[in-house]
């Protein structure tokens, strides 16, 4: 899927945010700030996608820039910054070493989660683990940490269906073409649950993707972005994620 772009103006609400100076940031291009994400036309409230644009655009008004959108496939989005493409990743991107990238860094985590598989509710009392779907079909985002984790963990006889977007993904289950979906619980740094699905839909099969090991998600900076890295690390160490969740006031 090409990148494509989308201008936005973010509102001011920088340095009233920071309670007062900071570092002038430098970004690629002077006044504004560009940022990757999978969509900026999510509708759906319990959608990751619309999670991460509304975040981001918080962050854009934040940082008192004008927000420039680039929409990019998820698969290697963490690799955009360091290759000056853009200047914030915000694609929901897990901090596993293998995408460490060179000119980008992982900002400070604003939510985690547990793997999992989705499945419709009525189904419930036919499947508990990922073992049940022999002769099945399950599907995931190429690239996402649900695709790794499925890939290893699938026993032989569990058919794979990878897709380029969750909409694709979701259209597919929707349709009755998948039986299961890898995707994830998610939750707030403080520990509670993100509503993600409604009453139709149950979750089964948690797990950590590495045992004992917290899948925590990030922003990813470019480094040439001078005093970038430090604005968006105290963006979310004040700003609750998901921001649609958070007190109008934006309190904590």
């Amino acid at each position: 899927m090409p990148i494509a772009r989308v201008v936005v103006v973010a509102s001011l609400a920088g340095l009233a945010a920071c309670g007062g100076e900071r570092s002038a940031i430098e970004t690629l291009e002077p006044g504004v700030v560009k940022i990757a994400v999978t969509s900026t036309t999510a509708a759906d409230p319990l959608s990751t996608t619309l999670w991460m644009y509304r975040y981001a655009e918080q962050l854009g008004r934040d940082l008192d820039l004008r927000i420039v959108w680039e929409v990019v496939p998820f698969d290697r989005s963490w690799e955009l910054a360091g290759q000056d493409v853009v200047d914030v990743v915000a694609t929901n991107v897990a901090s596993f070493p293998d995408r460490v990238s060179p000119g980008g860094t992982f900002s400070e985590p604003f939510l985690f989660e547990q793997r999992a598989l989705r499945i419709l509710a009525a189904d419930r009392s036919q499947y508990r683990t990922i073992a049940d779907f022999v002769g099945k079909k399950v599907g995931a985002v190429t690239g996402m940490a649900a695709e790794r984790d499925l890939l290893r963990r699938a026993p032989d006889g569990v058919e794979i269906v990878s897709t380029t977007t969750f909409p694709e993904l979701y259209e597919q289950f929707d349709a009755g073409e998948l039986d299961a979906v890898a995707e994830a619980e998610y939750f707030a740094l403080d520990g509670r649950v993100i509503p993600s699905y409604g009453p139709e839909i149950a979750l089964i099969d948690h797990h950590d993707l590495n045992p004992g090991e917290r899948e925590e998600s990030v922003f990813v900076v470019r480094d040439s972005s001078t005093n970038l890295l430090e604005a968006v690390n105290a963006f979310v160490a004040r700003t609750p994620f998901p921001f649609h969740l958070a007190p109008e006031d934006g309190t904590p």
